[in-house]
This record gives structure tokens, sequence and C-alpha cells, in this order.
């Protein structure tokens, strides 16, 4: 909408079949909401009752009625637009039209978008992060010695955050600069590992000792990111809340716990935390909470409000601080599922996965953003694809139980998809996923500690105690 300032409104021309109005409307409220109000303001142009022809609706010049459940903005209406005010029932004649070759274009570009501007911004973007990503790929494995290939890394990534706050800062350019410097972020965490890592050791193949070094280098770049440049700070936060999380394993590990039980840690430490992050998101991007009154003389006292701009400033900032966070979490959950069910996982790692994978599908629900619901999605269904093929390559499972598994689970999403783009689930269905979704979350701690063998060193304790 062009409305400047203020309320936004469409200022559009309403033609009732006895006369026209000029009107302004909210872009934000319903179609179906402002017609009972423009029906009432147009009293006595309207000719025959509504009831004789089924109501009415509003329409374009092209005759394309603007559906009811939309708002005005979401339907494309800007200002000095005319807009028919007609029977419901009424026929709208087709336009004529005198050149095919206009009317073709005119479908096509009602088929999708045309690649404009935006587009290309991001696929250059995108394919500057990919081309980074693969230069990583080149330096670990064709690259020099290890400790060589950690100083080139390290500065690959600090001139990465240089110019990325320097576009952002001195170019007024947010979003590339924002890409640019988390570019970087993989160079810093490998630049660090890489340093301390034994020079036969594979690329992966790093210890604690490494890992700790790693997540520290992490933790500073992506802080200097956060700090520096003034766009898309969920990458950033992203890589705050993994560097924690490696900073765990790693201090896990050189204190006597296993791999395995110091990766179930940091699975059971990052999806418990899910109920959390929204209020830390909350307390982090500084949202103007209500006071409480706590007497009640203070009922009737009128307190001053934030100012408008205020709030929704930061209400941008809290969401781009859970979506960091979930983002965090779907990367930090999908490495620990890999690292505890590919190699020849145990028992307790496998219902762990189990339990892991349902609590981040189940509760993505509670999202209502796609980006914030997306990233745990595709983090539960690369669990169960861990999972999957994790058991056949450690001949747990045969291939034919995989692929009956497989043709199961697509079948319940294919369903999913067919039946829930209709209609909501059912209540009872939506109280059930909340208790399964509790009971997941509760169930990651015991099998943490089956997996770091708690359980085991009680059960001995009490058996040297009765011997």
């Amino acid at each position: 909408m062009t409305a400047p300032g203020g309320p936004s409104l469409a200022r559009v021309t309403i033609a009732a079949p006895t006369r026209r109005m000029d009107i302004a409307l909210p872009d934000n409220m319903l179609v179906g909401e402002l017609l009972p109000h423009l029906l009432r303001h147009a009293e006595g142009a309207l000719g025959e009752p509504a009831e004789r022809h089924g109501g009415w609706v509003l329409r374009r010049t092209t005759g394309a009625a603007l559906e009811a459940h939309r708002n005005l903005a979401a339907q494309g209406v800007r200002d000095g637009e005319l807009l028919h005010l007609k029977p419901a029932r009424e026929d709208w004649p087709e336009l004529a039209y005198d050149d095919v070759v206009e009317v073709i274009a005119s479908g096509a570009r009602r088929a999708g978008r045309s690649w404009g501007a935006a587009a290309t911004r991001r696929c250059g973007l995108a394919v500057f992060a990919v081309a980074l990503l693969v230069g990583l790929y080149g330096l670990a494995y064709g690259g020099p010695a290890r400790q060589t290939a950690a100083i080139v890394a390290l500065a690959v990534a600090l001139g990465l955050a240089v110019v990325g706050i320097l576009l952002s800062r001195a170019f007024t350019d947010a979003g590339a600069g924002a890409v640019v410097a988390a570019s970087g972020l993989p160079y810093a965490f490998f630049g660090g590992a890489w340093l301390l890592a034994d020079s036969g050791a594979g690329v992966l193949d790093i210890g604690a000792p490494a890992l700790l070094l790693g997540s520290a280098v992490l933790l500073v770049l992506s802080v200097l990111g956060h700090a520096g440049v003034a766009g898309l700070p969920r990458l950033f936060v992203a890589g705050i809340a993994v560097a924690l999380t490696g900073l765990l394993a790693a201090l896990l590990t050189l204190g006597g716990v296993s791999s395995d039980g110091a990766a179930a840690v940091a699975l059971t430490a990052v999806i418990g935390l899910l109920p959390g992050y929204p209020v830390l998101a909350s307390w982090i991007g500084r949202l103007p909470f209500p006071e409480l009154p706590s007497r009640a003389e203070e009922i009737l006292k009128d307190k001053p409000l934030p100012r408008r701009a205020d709030v929704f400033a930061a209400v941008v900032r809290a969401d781009e601080v859970l979506t960091g966070l979930l983002l965090a979490t779907a990367f930090s959950s999908v490495l620990a599922i890999v690292f505890l069910g590919w190699s020849h996982p145990s028992r307790s790692a496998m219902f762990l996965i189990v339990a892991a994978v349902a609590a981040l599908m189940l509760r993505s629900r509670l999202l209502a953003t796609p980006r914030q619901r997306s990233p745990l999605l595709v983090a539960g269904v690369a669990g169960l694809a861990v999972l999957g093929i994790g058991a056949v390559h450690n001949d747990v499972l045969p291939g034919l139980v995989l692929l009956a598994a497989a043709a199961l689970a697509g079948g319940v999403a294919l369903y999913a998809a067919v039946v829930f783009s209709q209609r909501q689930p059912s209540p009872y269905l939506g109280r059930a996923a909340d208790l399964l979704d509790v009971l997941a979350i509760m169930a990651l701690i015991p099998l943490a500690c089956a997996v770091m063998g708690v359980f085991d060193d009680i059960r001995g304790l009490f058996s040297s105690i009765g011997g």
C-alpha cells in the first residue's frame, strides 16, 4: 500500500449499482469484515435487497471477486483502484481482447512471479555462500598441512567478518553484509579446531581440545558479527548458540564423560530448553511486558505506554533471536544425532534419538511462522533418516524393513498434507500431541543418563555395597 504514515489505508473508489463512493479502507481488515460497513455506507444506492441475489461481493474491473477471508493488502488492492460492489450471483462479462500475445503474457504473469531484482540478489548471495563452503571442502581435503590450513581458514573467517561489517556499516547493505560475515563462521570453527588437531587425523576426527578451541573461535566471530553487522541477526545468534553447545560437549568430554555421553547431554540440552526459548528471546529482545498491579490503588493509575515504533522494534529483535535459537537447535540436534546414530549406537542411544525426533516434530506445532517451524521439522525428518539409514548401515535392520518404514512415514505425511491442509486437526488429536510432546522432552534426561552410563554406575555401586 502507498498510504503515507499513520494507519495503513487503501483509498479506493467503490462503484455501487447507482452511485460511486470515494472511501479509505484499512488494508489489514478482512474483506468479509469490511462488507457490512460498506453496505451501510451505500444504503439507498444498492437497489434490490441482498436476499434476492445471494448477497454482495467486491469485484475488480477484470471481474475477479475479492476473497472474503483475506485482507486488501494480501490481495494487492492499491490506492486509487476501482472496486465494484455487485450482487454475488450477477454474471460478469468476460473482457474482450484483440491481442492474444498480451493475454498469454498476462496468463503467464498470473502463473507465477517473474524473475526480478530481489531474486537476482538472493541467488547471488546463495551462490556466494555455497562457493565458500566448496572452498572450505577444498581446503580440508586437498589443501596444505593441517596447521597451515587452520591459519588460512582463520584468516578467511576474519576477512569475511571485516568485509561483512564494511558492507553493513559503510555501504548500508546489511543483508549482504550478514551473508558475507556468516559465511565465514564455518571457517572460524574449523580453523580453531585444526590448530589442535593431529596431523594425521581426519577432517572431522577432532578431539575434545580441538572442539573446545573451535567452538571458542566460533563464539568470538559470531559475537563480532552480531555486534558489527546490522542485518539478519538470527544467523549470528545461531552461531553463538551452536558455539555454546560445542563448548558444553567439549567441557564434558574433558571432564571424563564419554563422547557419546557428551553428545547425548548436548542433544538433551538444546531440545530440553525449547520451551524456554520464547521467554529467553523476549528477554534478550527487551519486549516491554505490561506491569501487573501489586495493590488495588495501582489499578486506576494511568501508566505511560511505550511508543509503538519501540514495541515493533522489540518484536523484530525477539523474533530474530528466537529464529536463531531454533536454527541452532536444529543444527546441533542433527549433528548430535548423526554422531550417536551412525556408528553402532547402543539401544539407549537409539531410544534417545527417537525421543529427540518426536520432541522436535511435536514442538514445531507451537511455532506459527514457517521460518521458525521449518528448522525443527527438517531436523526431525533428518533424525529419522539417520536413524533408519544407520540401522541398515550397521546391519541392525534389513533394507526391506527400512523401505516399509519409509513408505509408512511417507503415507502419514501425504495424509497430513491432503487432509490437514483442508481442515484443522481435532482438539483431541492436538491434546494428545501436547501430552506426547511433554513426555518426549521429559524422557530425554533419563535416556541421556543411560547413554552416559549413569545407571550402570549406580547398579555397580549397589552391587559393591551388597557384596
